[in-house]
């Protein structure tokens, strides 16, 4: 029952709102993250509905029975095409399995992604899927703690011992500057995703040491946003190409931050792949579209967020899943934008000077 309230009687959005002196129209958007209200006034519509226990009306709907048959996918950018194959696979699972899905789209934001595990543990979902903004997630703890099961999807926070499905990044790295040598590149360089999450520095560690075990030694890597975008791939594969001597083999930690470098590349006036290589990471739907048609590293999307949604419905169903961590081994998808080195790479070098100048 909720503290003050007769038998029977359940907290509304009103209380709450009287609560936490604000409006109810600020509450409503609290609850359904329609806009963005201040950090302040958010941790005190959070606490007032803590306090008084309410519960929205889907989930006290579901207080009878203590099943919703819904799960939830919070995801960091639904505009980035692997996570939106992602949230298609798994909304395709789970109406296949009788479940609805709910998308959290955190926008990499980890202030909205505690907001949303917040309001998930009000019961609004049986499960959660989810992928991390950043290796430090806030609130995980609150849906255990309420027996919410999660499953871990791409990347596994810091802390969390919990099903878990991903991509072997130590062997994606390694793979990558494998197939860049076999060409016969020496002058390799990565563009990584945000140096706040494992995966990045897997991927980076794996592909520098594979390069150190030929006796060469790296160009220094630049970074990409926390959006992985197409832009950041393009800024830094300006930084790279202004640094000198130029790269002839780039590895870039997704297809977006590859599309934005090939752009960069060819308006430096080079050749893709005569003058410079590159490979990307996910296999998006636009990555044989590209001109040349992007190499990349495969991982099986579908399969990787059908399994994780199993796992998460045979926890939700109180079955013991076949396998709880599962690391999925990555596949090379090699096109044209990979080929041997031009045979006088200084001479790429000084086009790029002069381009640039």
């Amino acid at each position: 029952m909720s503290p003050g309230f007769p038998k029977g009687q359940r907290p509304t959005m009103r209380d709450v709102a009287r609560l936490a002196g604000v409006s109810v129209q600020t509450v409503s958007v609290v609850v359904n993250d329609k806009a963005v209200v201040s950090p302040a006034t958010r941790d005190r519509i959070l606490a007032a509905i803590d306090e008084l226990g309410y519960r929205p009306m889907a989930a006290a709907r579901s207080l009878r029975t203590g099943v919703t048959r819904t799960i939830g996918l919070m995801v960091a950018d639904i505009t980035n095409p692997f996570f939106a194959r992602m949230a298609d696979a798994v909304e395709d699972h789970a109406h296949q399995s009788g479940y609805s899905l709910i998308l959290h789209n955190t926008h990499s934001d980890p202030e909205r992604e505690r907001t949303y595990l917040h309001i998930a543990a009000q019961r609004w979902v049986d499960g959660m899927l989810f992928v991390t903004t950043t290796d430090t997630l806030r609130g995980l703890r609150e849906l255990q703690d309420v027996g919410i099961p999660t499953v871990a999807i791409d990347r596994i926070p810091d802390g969390y011992d919990g099903p878990s499905v991903i991509l072997d990044n130590t062997r994606t790295g390694a793979m990558v500057a494998e197939h860049l040598l076999e060409l016969g590149h020496e002058r390799l360089a990565h563009i990584c995703g945000p140096l706040n999450l494992h995966l990045s520095l897997e991927r980076l560690a794996s592909f520098q040491e594979s390069i150190r075990q030929h006796g060469l030694e790296p160009l220094p890597h630049a970074v990409g946003d926390a959006a992985w975008s197409c832009e950041s791939g393009y800024h830094a594969m300006r930084e790279l190409l202004g640094r000198g001597p130029t790269p002839t083999g780039v590895f870039a930690s997704n297809d977006r931050l590859a599309i934005g470098a090939m752009h960069a590349i060819s308006e430096a006036g080079l050749r893709i792949p005569d003058d410079v290589s590159i490979v990307g990471v996910d296999d998006i739907e636009f990555a044989p579209y590209q001109t040349p048609p992007l190499t990349t590293v495969r991982q099986s999307l579908i399969d990787v967020a059908t399994l994780a949604t199993k796992i998460l419905l045979d926890l939700i169903q109180g079955r013991d899943p076949e396998r709880a961590r599962v690391v999925f081994e990555p596949q090379l998808v090699a096109r044209r934008s990979t080929a041997p080195p031009p045979t006088n790479p200084a001479t790429v070098s000084k086009e790029v000077s002069r381009s640039t100048t």
